[in-house]
């Protein structure tokens, strides 16, 4: 026998004891990383720790091989605040001996604004998913109050805010929206005391592009502070109205 077939051997007999201990190997730990943990504070390690012992009992002392990762990162992934899940498990070793663990990876949602005085409070991300309010941590996004179902946030009020918030005029110069009982919207600027009439959501990069073109020329050497009422809902006309 070569020294080549002694080493295949002996090769195989060690990536063999190798996998009969990884077989005996129980989880001793979960690990969660939270991959966006600086940015948002709407999910916590210990939340998620505790969710998986208390949905998934007995998973500390379970072999490794007798988790189903498939169905934990499924219920996860239907938690509000979630936005992608990745559930493996690793082995550590401090020298010793070596440990089990479950690991979660965790993406959170990203708001983009806020719904309060609607009956419920809620914030919606990107993708048009709603998060309850929570007391732990209140992000700085734009604030929508007034009349606001689920359906007119997502469909009406999500592009418009992304259009603001992807803008860094308007980003500054917004600060609240409040949408009456017909679909109407007012705005609230960060800067003066005046509010704008945006009327309904309709042609909103018109209406924004003028509402822009009157703070930067018509306003440019001030004045803003005369008016009570900016009316931006008229397509070719801007009307101020004095105090």
């Amino acid at each position: 026998m070569t020294l080549w077939s002694i080493g295949i051997i002996l090769l195989f007999i060690s990536l063999g004891f190798s996998i009969k201990q990884s077989q005996k190997l129980v989880c001793a730990d979960v690990k969660v990383d939270i991959t966006d943990s600086i940015q948002e504070r709407f999910v916590r390690s210990d939340d998620i720790r505790q969710w998986v012992r208390r949905n998934y009992r007995g998973t500390i002392g379970m072999p490794l091989t007798s988790l189903n990762l498939r169905k934990i990162e499924d219920g996860l992934r239907k938690l509000q605040s979630v936005e992608d899940v990745a559930v493996f498990t690793n082995v550590y070793d401090n020298g010793v001996r070596s440990f089990g663990s479950l690991v979660v990876k965790i993406k959170q949602r990203e708001p983009v604004f806020r719904v309060v005085g609607s009956g419920h409070a809620f914030y919606m991300d990107k993708y048009g998913k709603t998060m309850d309010w929570s007391p732990r941590y209140t992000p700085r996004v734009l604030i929508v109050g007034g009349n606001v179902s689920t359906e007119f946030a997502r469909k009406k009020l999500l592009p418009l805010i992304t259009y603001i918030n992807n803008n860094s005029f308007l980003s500054a110069q917004i600060d609240q929206i409040y949408v009456n009982a017909i679909g109407e919207l007012s705005m609230i600027p960060r800067v003066g005391e005046q509010i704008i009439l945006f009327g309904d959501p309709e042609d909103f990069q018109i209406k924004f592009r003028n509402l822009k073109a009157l703070y930067t020329e018509g306003f440019k050497n001030g004045g803003w502070s005369r008016y009570k009422t900016i009316n931006v809902e008229f397509r070719n006309q801007i009307v101020c109205t004095k105090k």
